[in-house]
């Protein structure tokens, strides 16, 4: 079938020309879920540097603000550090040797998943260094990159990607490396993945950690800078925690959060004398819906922190997450030069190109037009159609296939872009689709 050929040509000239943009960055230094699945605010007990304004808790996760960062020799993190780096909302990381510690990341469509992407998504180191023990508690300055890169704290192995790896491991999880993300392909721009690395023996301190990622090559880095305090043990971390408020608990080894003392939901403990049970806060804004037509789903959550359990006091009872249909209306079948943009922002914006019902009999493509080049952009549900390699394209024109079943069925092709050449924010009615018979 063409499209089968075309997808396969698409891969081969896409390994052969070169390599393609990636970004991300660590959201979370100290996540409570470990292979989780759906990122939750409240499960991070710790930010990297300057979280408060590049990933703020309250913030949608994922979001692009700036935060990817390619370190050099001389400033190998995107900040540097300053006494106004954490806040209360956003504490520095504290561990302990032999800890298991999950960070957590937004995949920004970079995992290699034949369900939604394709195997060849590359993923070539992951590392986490650190400092020397700092000599001061509020350091003004980096070590070099070369001086982290001496000193590795922990390996976190790379994703499987490549034409030797089958389909099936691709869409398979959990993974190590960056790709760690099981639902990757439910939203593959600001879908949550997460690292996991036991914490070697390290003498009590304060440190600098770099987290690196290989995306193209060894070479093609990008890093996130946080401090962390070493603790002699779990004993002297549970006290810095509690003298924050969070919880103490870790994630055991099925991915879930243990608690350190059970307390029957409803019922006080009769541990501590001043136990605070947990009461719910109000709801948040409802989210954006997960489809454009035809009925999808909104959620929306709250967090019990009005106030939190403290002493063992019972936690919040009832649900979190609340769900309510949306978008229920047919979707039109005339709707293929429908654009949605699901997120906007100065340089950008994330959108949805509906797809008609019925689709046209035989070999077709989709051909959208932006009104300038992107800098960086990424499909899911359809791949580039690579002819157009050897055919003339106006700037800023894509040319999109669905050659897998799977694309068949799904009832839009969603992008992510870039576009810090066009002026002002990109507007839906500036944005040309069509359908081209093969």
């Amino acid at each position: 079938m063409l499209h089968k050929f075309l997808s396969t040509l698409a891969v081969g000239l896409a390994l052969m020309i070169g390599s393609v943009h990636g970004h991300s960055w660590i959201a979370c230094t100290d996540y409570l879920e470990e292979n989780g699945a759906d990122w939750n605010p409240d499960l991070c007990r710790a930010f990297p540097r300057d979280g408060h304004r590049f990933v703020p808790k309250t913030g949608l996760f994922g979001r692009d603000t700036g935060y990817d960062y390619h370190p050099n020799e001389n400033t190998p993190c995107k900040t540097m550090p300053s006494a106004t780096a954490y806040n209360k909302e956003h504490p520095m990381a504290v561990y302990y040797p032999g800890q298991k510690i999950i960070l957590a990341h937004p995949t920004k469509n970079h995992v290699a998943d034949v369900r939604c992407t394709n195997k060849f998504i590359p993923d070539n180191l992951n590392k986490i260094y650190r400092s020397g023990k700092l000599d001061t508690p509020q350091p003004t300055k980096d070590p070099k990159l070369s001086e982290f890169r001496s000193n590795q704290v922990f390996d976190l192995g790379i994703s499987p990607f490549g034409n030797d790896i089958s389909d099936e491991r691709t869409r398979t999880y959990p993974k190590t490396g960056f790709q760690n993300a099981p639902k990757f392909c439910d939203n593959p721009d600001k879908a949550l993945a997460t690292y996991t690395m036991i914490l070697p023996a390290m003498s009590p301190g304060r440190y600098t950690f770099m987290w690196a990622w290989g995306f193209n090559s060894v070479q093609d880095l990008y890093s996130t800078c946080w401090e962390v305090d070493i603790v002699a043990s779990k004993a002297a971390r549970d006290q810095v925690l509690r003298d924050r408020e969070p919880s103490t608990s870790d994630p055991d080894g099925e991915g879930t959060v243990t608690p350190a003392i059970p307390v029957t939901p409803g019922r006080r403990s009769t541990v501590a004398a001043n136990a605070v049970d947990g009461m719910w806060n109000t709801w948040g804004s409802w989210q954006t819906c997960s489809r454009p037509c035809g009925g999808g789903i909104q959620r929306r959550i709250r967090r019990c922190n009005n106030p939190q359990p403290r002493n063992n006091g019972a936690p919040c009872v009832g649900s979190r997450v609340e769900t309510r249909a949306c978008n229920t209306q047919e979707c039109s079948p005339t709707s293929m030069t429908d654009i949605v943009l699901t997120e906007k922002w100065n340089t950008g914006s994330n959108g949805h190109i509906n797809l008609q019902t019925p689709r046209p009999s035989g070999d077709w493509r989709v051909v959208v037009r932006f009104p300038c080049s992107a800098e960086r952009i990424n499909f899911w549900n359809a791949i580039e159609d690579e002819r157009i390699l050897s055919e003339a394209s106006q700037p800023g024109e894509y040319w999109l296939i669905q050659p897998e079943p799977w694309m068949q069925d799904k009832a839009y092709i969603g992008f992510s872009a870039e576009f810090p050449s066009c002026t002002g924010e990109l507007e839906a009615s500036n944005i040309v689709t069509e359908i081209q018979l093969l």
